[in-house]
């Protein structure tokens, strides 16, 4: 993957290039390895051409749906599509029926307790067991071309559709890419914070939730990157314009499962100086064959700095926004009950307390609402 990709553009700004370099794929007993063999650019134009045609179909398909006829056209696509994005070695459902299937035979074959010599077709088990763990292996952090990128896009859009079959469909099949290709949440992060925006239709807003509570590049990853964070909370709290009740049940459990995940940001950096545990590491490092790099651990620990740095500024912005917010007299008291739980669980004890939340929390005391005013008196 290039320095060009995003994904490497955000991770560069803190981690040196040497750490964001994949390692060797394990030897699978794969037929085609060599990219410049004939074999190999054939195949791989076939997939090419196939998933540029898929491309083209899921575009024209956006915004079908218009009738029930369109809805078991657009599963199939969908289907496809995530057949040609993660089918590769092999799956992991296909490793997990093997590892059953191993302990299985060995409940049935095994006689006795600490037995030591076992039937063959135990060994021939353990040995296909051990080969579908390599080819599983090869599917995950893949890198993405601009092909899957569109793919990936595709699939976004079909996370939103108005028909829940294509949403509920398209959602499982985001899931298992976003955990197959590296960098996947950097493509859908806009696409599911334009959905949430005022104005928005209320099926997308329903899709783009449901995929930011159940998908792991979700809720449970943005409360611990502060980069998304203020974006996610203005958009949950901005929801209040929509009076479909679906949608506001989505937007409570989101907001409530964001508040219990968000971690406290913490500037600590300690730097204790112990001689005999550096002289350890330094002896250990010795018998190591790469020996680390002085440079790469300067540079790490440098960039793990600017990164605490950066989490102290969105940190600023966060407070300032959400203050903002929660300070609208025209907003719903839920959602101002929201803003200010939001506000008690960044309270940083790294830190004396700050002005602006100390002011925030006071105010709050003289509240009309008793649930506020409790978090005024916390």
């Amino acid at each position: 993957m290039s320095l060009d990709c995003p994904i490497q553009k955000l991770m560069s700004r803190h981690l040196p290039a040497e750490l964001l370099k994949l390692p060797q794929p394990y030897k699978s007993g794969l037929l085609l390895t060599k990219d410049d063999d004939p074999r190999y650019e054939h195949i791989l134009s076939i997939r090419r051409r196939m998933g540029e045609a898929l491309h083209r179909a899921a575009s024209a398909m956006r915004n079908a749906g218009e009738s029930d006829n369109s809805v078991e056209s657009v599963r199939l696509l969908v289907s496809t599509i995530g057949t040609l994005l993660t089918a590769y070695g092999i799956r992991s459902k296909q490793f997990s029926n093997a590892q059953n299937a191993y302990s299985g035979i060995m409940a049935s074959k095994k006689m006795y307790e600490g037995q030591r010599k076992h039937h063959r077709s135990i060994f021939m088990a353990a040995a296909s067991v051990h080969h579908q763990n390599r080819l599983t292996t090869l599917a995950y952090y893949r890198v993405r071309s601009d092909l899957d990128d569109k793919l990936i896009a595709n699939m976004l859009d079909f996370t939103l559709s108005p028909f829940t079959r294509i949403r509920r469909a398209s959602q499982n099949t985001l899931e298992t890419i976003a955990k197959v290709y590296r960098g996947t949440w950097i493509l859908c992060f806009p696409t599911l914070f334009d959905a949430l925006q005022p104005g928005s239709d209320p099926d997308r807003m329903k899709g783009a939730l449901y995929v930011l509570r159940y998908n792991h590049v979700g809720i449970s990853r943005i409360a611990r990157d502060w980069r998304q964070l203020l974006q996610l909370a203005e958009c949950l709290l901005g929801a209040h314009h929509e009076n479909k009740a679906s949608v506001q049940a989505l937007v409570s459990k989101a907001t409530e499962e964001l508040i219990q995940h968000i971690q406290e940001p913490t500037s600590f950096d300690l730097e204790v100086g112990l001689a005999k545990v550096d002289e350890a590491a330094n002896h250990l490092a010795e018998g190591l064959g790469p020996k680390p790099d002085p440079d790469v651990v300067k540079r790490t620990h440098q960039g793990l700095t600017d990164r605490i740095a950066q989490q102290d500024l969105e940190w600023d912005r966060f407070v300032d926004k959400v203050i903002e917010i929660a300070e609208n007299p025209t907003l719903n008291w839920r959602y101002s009950l929201w803003a200010s739980k939001l506000l008690y669980s960044v309270m940083r004890r790294d830190r004396p307390i700050d002005v602006r939340l100390a002011k925030f929390f006071a105010g709050n005391v003289q509240n009309a609402h008793p649930r506020i005013r409790d978090y005024g008196i916390l």
